[in-house]
C-alpha cells in the first residue's frame, strides 16, 4: 500500500519525465539540434547537441550494445530499487527527492533504449570553459540526489526505539 507522501513521489516521476520528453522532443524534431548542432542563447548558455553514450557526464563511454544494454539494465534496476524505497516514504521531501531520481532515469532509459544514447543538450559556459552539456532528467536527478543528501543531514529523524532501562 502506498502512503501519502508516495503518491506525491509517484506525481513527480510522471512530471518529469514528462518535461524530459517534450524538451527532448522539441529539441530534436522540431528544432532539428542534431541537424543545426548548436543554437546561441546567452553568452553563458547554449543549445549544444550531444550524444552521451556514457554514464553521468559522459564517464565510462558505452558504445557496444553490451554496454549500452548494461547501463538500461542497472539504470533499471535501480530506479526499481529507489521505487521499493518510495513505496513507504512516509517524508514529503524524500518522496520528492525519490520522484526527480526516478522520473530522470526512466527519461534517460528510454533515451539509452530507443536511441542508443542520451540526448543532451543544454551547455553552459565562460569564456572556452564549458560545463557538461546535460538535459532535463539530469537536471531532475542532480536536484532529487540534492535533497536526498540534504534530507540524509536535516529531515526528520525516525523516532528512537523506548530504552530498556527506564
Amino acid at each position: 500500500m502506498l502512503t501519502k507522501e508516495s503518491h506525491n513521489g509517484l506525481l513527480v516521476i510522471v512530471i518529469a519525465l514528462f518535461l524530459d520528453r517534450v524538451s527532448k522532443w522539441w529539441v530534436m524534431d522540431i528544432l532539428e539540434l542534431p541537424k543545426i548542432q548548436m543554437v546561441k542563447i546567452l553568452p553563458f548558455f547554449n543549445l549544444q547537441w550531444a550524444e552521451n553514450r556514457g554514464i553521468s557526464f559522459g564517464m565510462f563511454p558505452a558504445d557496444g550494445a553490451v554496454g549500452r544494454w548494461g547501463l538500461v539494465v542497472v539504470t533499471v534496476l535501480i530506479a526499481i530499487g529507489l521505487g521499493i524505497w518510495l513505496k513507504s516514504v512516509q517524508n514529503r521531501l524524500l518522496a520528492i527527492a525519490l520522484g526527480l531520481v526516478i522520473g530522470g532515469a526512466l527519461g534517460n532509459i528510454y533515451d539509452r533504449a530507443t536511441l542508443g544514447y542520451v540526448a543532451d543538450f543544454f551547455q553552459f559556459y565562460v569564456g572556452n570553459w564549458s560545463f557538461y552539456i546535460f538535459n532535463v532528467a539530469d537536471s531532475c536527478i542532480s536536484v532529487g540526489a540534492a535533497l536526498l543528501v540534504w534530507d540524509s543531514f536535516f529531515g526528520p529523524k525516525p523516532e528512537q526505539a523506548p530504552s530498556d532501562q527506564d
